[in-house]
């Protein structure tokens, strides 16, 4: 395998694990928040549902971040 071809799949290896963590943080947090929260309030899991909700807008936020598709970068 030549230099250029070995960077090239590392650099293509390290975007998709960037992209998979930026996706699942965010909606593993919101489990635990809201867990907590509902925990405190005494409530039977709406809040876990809020913040899953949130989280996975939030991840895919982060992967059209990612993936360059905001309006100053159509260029």
């Amino acid at each position: 395998m030549k230099k250029k071809d070995y960077k090239d799949v590392l650099k293509n290896l390290g975007l998709i694990s960037q992209i998979g963590i930026s996706v699942i943080t965010p909606i593993l947090l919101g489990v635990f928040i809201g867990q907590f929260i509902d925990k405190k309030v005494g409530t039977q899991g709406i809040f876990i549902i809020v913040f899953i909700i949130l989280g996975a807008g939030a991840g895919f936020l982060n992967l059209f971040k990612l993936g360059g598709w905001q309006k100053n970068k159509r260029k």
